[in-house]
């Protein structure tokens, strides 16, 4: 690429530790801390120590995929990085991974996640009981409405997400707050100490617990990788880059593990597993009565919404940039941008299509009780995609520092990669530990080998 086409460089270092933070915070935490519990069979310290293993696995990994932004300054994200360390055809399945599993499961996860808190919300006003069936309708409902929205006025999406990025983490600190106000006044009861474990419940190794909460977990932080789409774009990007990516990603380590002791120390973990991703809600209620209920689910389903969004906004995109790809066979001219709306609109039907039948998916994995005996998540799947990745990248790295790529501090560069390696290596051991983690395993490799469907022939 010649310097000409070089982006301009106008972002400076609190844009891009604001990317790193926004991307990341969302939904995730909300509707999670539940299912980390139900993992951990209400072991709250199993917990704790999940949030800090992976926190720590996140921000080496962060530090770890600056590398690659360090030496591919004009363009960011893992497709690029992939396609530079590993070629044209690691980088086709990595793509048709995002397009056919990756982004378009998340998103509909995240959709039918809108539809949970807005269908409890109408119930509080009208008379009735909330079910699998609502969640999956008014998510699919928001999922069409927010199609048209980016399809049509691109611009007022755009403004929708910087709006939603500060509002989603003031009750996060708000309930991080109230957790540290509680350990200090020494108004916490035993059953929310860190000795609980969980009467009542099969008593499982402990560090079985905790290597079950890494499924939950991860899904909450993931997304930090995404500010290294715009490396190009911040201003001395190999230094503020790497700064950001570490002081974003502590931060979110920080923020979770506050939020999360700030839930635990009021409410035991019986209780939140009880009421699943309603226990966001009856909190409020404790600490500020129905009124504080209220505004918390209103902040709660515009952070989902704004975090539904943004992953709508990468998945409407995905397939035009497969088609795009050297080893991509071309089909339904998804690689065409339309000439009125500047969009490649094909490509965001598409993608919307994928999405809608992953929203079935995640319905009848939450309403069959195969699937809900077993509590299998398919927001696990895409999840260990990822990690396999970076981990993939991670390792990557040890064969450019033979080479000498990077002539700075390639001592320390070795040994943060050795921990980001290590790190995804105990995240997707924990994962392949619980009792669907072989299942998520073996679904990702079916994906994966689908792809030479699609793949050019030579």
């Amino acid at each position: 690429m010649s310097n000409d086409q070089k982006l301009e460089a106008k972002y400076g270092l609190f844009t891009a530790i604001s990317m790193v933070i926004g991307q990341v915070i969302g939904s995730g935490i909300f509707f999670k801390v539940d299912d980390v519990l139900l993992a951990t069979q209400g072991n709250i310290l199993a917990g704790l120590l999940g949030f800090i293993i992976v926190g720590i696995s996140v921000v080496f990994a962060g530090i770890s995929m600056a590398n690659y932004a360090e030496i591919l300054p004009k363009e960011g994200g893992i497709l690029s990085y992939v396609n530079y360390r590993f070629g044209d055809t690691a980088a086709y399945f990595v793509g048709w991974m995002y397009m056919s599993l990756f982004y378009p499961a998340l998103t509909a996860v995240l959709f039918t996640v809108s539809g949970i808190y807005i269908a409890h919300l109408l119930a509080e006003f009208m008379n009735f009981s909330p079910t699998a069936l609502h969640f999956g309708l008014i998510g699919f409902v928001n999922l069409v409405i927010f199609f048209f929205v980016n399809i049509l006025r691109p611009r007022s999406s755009g403004i929708f997400q910087q709006m939603t990025t500060v509002l989603k983490v003031l009750p996060l600190i708000f309930i991080a707050s109230l957790g540290i106000l509680s350990l200090i006044k020494g108004d916490v009861s035993e059953v929310n100490t860190f000795s609980q474990v969980g009467s009542g419940m099969q008593n499982q190794s402990f560090i079985l617990l905790v290597a079950a909460s890494f499924i939950p977990i991860s899904f909450a932080f993931d997304g930090w990788y995404i500010a290294t789409q715009i490396s190009g774009e911040i201003k001395n990007s190999s230094k503020n880059l790497p700064k950001a990516l570490i002081i974003g990603t502590i931060s979110v380590m920080v923020i979770y593990i506050s939020y999360y002791l700030g839930i635990v120390f009021r409410m035991s973990g019986e209780e939140i597993i009880q009421l699943k991703d309603t226990y966001i809600t009856e909190f409020a209620r404790k600490i500020a009565s129905n009124s504080g209920a209220l505004l918390m689910q209103l902040f709660i389903i515009i952070s989902v919404l704004g975090t539904s969004n943004g992953l709508l906004l990468a998945t409407i995109r995905v397939p035009y940039q497969f088609s795009n790809l050297e080893k991509s066979k071309k089909f339904l001219n998804l690689h065409k941008v339309n000439e009125k709306t500047k969009m490649p609109v094909n490509s965001a039907i598409f993608g919307t299509v994928i999405i809608i039948f992953y929203l079935i998916i995640y319905y009848f994995t939450n309403s069959i009780s195969f699937f809900t005996e077993r509590n299998f998540d398919i927001s696990a799947i895409p999840i260990i995609f990822i990690y396999l990745v970076n981990g993939a990248l991670f390792l990557g790295l040890f064969q450019l520092f033979r080479k000498k790529i990077f002539s700075r501090n390639s001592f320390l560069k070795k040994v943060m990669a050795i921990i980001a390696v290590l790190g995804i290596v105990i995240v997707l051991f924990g994962t392949a530990s619980t009792p669907n983690g072989i299942a998520y395993f073996l679904i990702n490799i079916i994906f994966l080998l689908t792809g030479f469907l699609l793949m050019k022939k030579k």
